[in-house]
C-alpha cells in the first residue's frame, strides 16, 4: 500500500475503532492501539509508513497544541510546583532509574545511550492521562496537576535526550554543554511559544474575521515548533506555551466571536489525531519487535519488565518525597498534596505517542558513520512500555476508589457561579432603570419584567427552586446583549478573585457564547 494511501487508511480504520469505543463507553487508546498492532501484523491493509518519524511529528505537534488548548494557564499556574517538580524534577530522576537498568540490562551499552532511552520513557503522556484522569472522575486539582505535569514534562524530556545524543555522537559532553543545550532547549522553546502565542492574542484582538483568526489558531502548532526548533528550542514546549497563551487569551476576552468554533474545532481535531496517533503506536510495535535479532529478543522482555517496575518506583518514591516535604514547607492546606492523592499521581504514569515520536528522533547513524548501538531494542522496548503503561492505565480508578479520593462537587460551584451571574443581570437591570429615570427616558417596563422574571428564574433555578420558564419578547434583545456581556465580565472577574477553575469557567461561557451569538441574529427593535 501506498504511503499516502496507507496513512488515509489508518485515519479511517482509526477513527472507526474510536467511534465503536465510544459507542461502548469505553476509552478510546487500548481498542485503537490493539487494532494498530492487528493490522500490524496482517499481510494487508494499512502498514507502518517508512518515515514514522516525520509522521508522528505530523501527527503530534497540532495534538499536544490540542491538548494544551483545552488546558488551562490560570489553573496550572495555581499549582505550578508540584507540576514543575514532577515535570523536572521526576524526568530527571526517571531518566536516571532507567539509565541504570539499561546499562545492567544491555551489555556494553554505552552510558549516553542508555540515558537516551530514559530520556524518551520518563515523560508521562498528555494525551493519555488527561484522558484517563477525567474519565475516572479524580479531583479537579490533581486532574491539573497530572495534565500540566504531562504537557511540560515532554519539553524536559526531549531536551534530555538531545543532551544525550549529542553525547552519545560526540563521545562526550561536558557539564557545561549540557547545561547550554538545556538552557537553549527551555528558553528557545518558550520564547518562541510565547511569540507566536502573543501574535495570535494580537489577531484575535484586532481581527473582525473570525474565520481567518480561527484558521491561524489551527495551523500555530507549526510555526510554533519548527521555529523553536530552529533556534535549538524545545518544538514541544514551543507549542505548549503557544496553546496556553491563545486558550487564555480565548477565555478572557469576551469579544472574540470565534471562540465557539474554534473550541469545537478543536476537539474534534484532537479526537482524530489521538485515534491515529495510537494506531501508529500499534502499527509499530510487531514491526519493531520482528527487526530484533535473536540477542535483543531476549534482553527487551527483561528490560521492559525491570523498567516498568523502576518507573514506578522512582514516581513513588519522588511524589513520596513531595508529600512529605510540603507538610514540613507548606503551611497551606490547599497547597499541599495528601498522601491519598500521592498515591494517585505515583500511579499515573502512562505513556504514549510522544515517547514514541522521542524514540524515532534516535539517528540510525553516529556521526563517525557507524550503526547506532542497540537502536532497534531501544524502539522495540519503547514501544511495549508504552502498551504496558496503558494497559495499566485503568486501574488507575480502582486505586483512586481503593485511596478513596474522588471529585468535588463541582456542580455545587457551578450552581453557585451561576447564582452569581443572575445576581450580576438583576444588578444591571437595576442601573439601567435608575439611569432611565435620571436621563427621563425611562425603560419600558415591559421590557424590565420581561428581563427580570428571566434571570429570577435563572437564580431561582441555580439555588434548586423550580420556576416557570420566561420567554422574553423581541423589545429585550438589546438588554440582553448587554446584559450577558456584563455577565461574561463577572465571570471572569469571579475566576480570578476566587480561585474558580477553569473547567466550571469555560462550559458556562461557552453557554453565554452561544446565547449571545443567537440573539445577534435577531433584529434589534426600535
Amino acid at each position: 500500500m501506498e504511503i499516502t494511501e496507507g496513512i488515509v487508511a489508518g485515519v479511517v480504520v482509526s477513527l472507526l475503532v474510536a467511534a465503536f469505543a465510544r459507542s461502548r463507553g469505553w476509552g478510546i487508546a487500548l481498542p485503537v492501539l490493539f487494532a494498530g498492532i492487528l493490522f500490524g501484523v496482517l499481510p494487508f491493509g494499512p502498514n507502518a509508513p517508512n518515515d514514522a518519524g516525520s509522521v508522528f511529528l505530523l501527527v503530534l505537534a497540532p495534538l499536544v497544541f490540542g491538548e494544551a488548548l483545552s488546558s488551562s494557564y490560570v489553573d496550572i499556574r495555581r499549582v505550578s510546583r508540584p507540576v514543575l517538580a514532577l515535570a523536572v524534577g521526576l524526568v530527571v530522576v526517571s531518566s536516571v532509574a532507567v539509565g541504570a537498568v539499561a546499562t545492567a540490562v544491555i551489555p556494553g551499552i554505552p552510558l549516553a545511550i542508555a540515558l537516551a532511552l530514559g530520556a524518551v520513557l520518563s515523560p508521562t503522556d498528555a494525551v493519555s492521562v488527561a484522558a484517563i484522569a477525567r474519565r475516572v472522575g479524580l479531583p479537579h486539582r490533581l486532574v491539573t496537576i497530572l495534565e500540566g505535569e504531562s504537557l511540560v514534562n515532554d519539553g524536559t524530556g526531549l531536551t534530555l535526550l538531545r543532551v544525550a545524543l549529542v553525547s552519545a555522537s560526540a563521545g562526550a559532553v561536558t557539564g557545561g554543554q549540557a547545561l547550554g543545550i538545556l538552557a537553549l532547549a527551555v528558553l528557545g522553546g518558550i520564547g518562541v511559544g510565547a511569540i507566536v502565542g502573543l501574535l495570535l492574542v494580537l489577531l484575535m484582538r484586532r481581527s473582525t474575521d473570525s474565520l481567518v483568526v480561527n484558521v491561524m489558531v489551527l495551523v500555530a502548532p507549526f510555526p510554533a515548533y519548527f521555529g523553536a526548533e530552529a533556534v535549538q528550542g524545545s518544538g514541544i514546549l514551543a507549542v505548549v506555551t503557544t496553546a496556553l497563551i491563545a486558550a487564555n487569551a480565548m477565555t478572557t476576552d469576551s469579544g472574540f466571536r470565534g471562540r465557539p468554533a474554534s473550541v469545537a474545532a478543536w476537539r474534534q481535531i484532537t479526537f482524530i489525531l489521538q485515534a491515529f496517533a495510537f494506531f501508529l503506536v500499534g502499527l509499530e510495535l510487531p514491526e519493531t519487535f520482528m527487526d530484533l535479532d535473536a540477542r535483543g529478543r531476549s534482553i527487551v522482555p527483561v528490560l521492559v519488565v525491570l523498567i516498568l517496575i523502576v518507573l514506578l518506583l522512582a514516581r513513588l518514591t519522588f511524589v513520596g518525597a513531595m508529600v512529605l516535604l510540603g507538610k514540613a514547607t507548606t503551611r497551606s492546606g490547599a497547597d499541599r498534596i495528601g498522601w491519598r492523592s500521592g498515591i494517585v499521581l505515583a500511579w499515573a504514569g502512562a505513556r504514549g505517542p510522544v515517547s514514541g515520536l522521542a524514540a524515532f528522533t534516535i539517528p540510525s547513524t553516529l556521526a563517525s558513520g557507524e550503526p547506532f548501538p542497540d537502536r532497534s531494542i531501544l524502539l522495540a522496548t519503547t514501544f511495549m512500555v508504552i502498551t504496558a503503561t496503558l494497559l495499566l492505565a485503568p486501574t488507575l480508578g480502582i486505586v483512586a476508589r481503593w485511596v478513596g479520593v474522588t471529585a468535588g462537587p463541582e456542580e455545587d460551584e457551578v450552581r453557585r457561579v451561576r447564582a452569581a451571574l443572575a445576581g450580576k443581570a438583576l444588578e444591571q437591570i437595576d442601573d439601567w432603570v435608575e439611569e432611565g429615570i435620571k436621563s427621563g427616558q425611562p425603560a419600558p417596563e415591559d421590557v424590565v419584567n420581561a428581563l427580570r422574571s428571566r434571570y429570577i428564574a435563572e437564580l431561582r433555578a441555580a439555588e434548586g427552586v423550580p420556576h416557570p420558564s420566561v420567554t422574553a419578547a423581541s423589545q429585550v434583545t438589546r438588554y440582553q446583549r448587554g446584559i450577558i456581556k456584563s455577565q461574561q465580565e463577572e465571570l471572569l472577574r469571579l475566576r480570578d478573585a476566587e480561585a474558580i477553575p477553569d473547567s466550571v469557567v469555560r462550559p458556562i461561557m461557552h453557554s453565554l457564547d452561544a446565547e449571545l451569538a443567537a440573539l445577534r441574529q435577531r433584529p434589534l427593535s426600535g
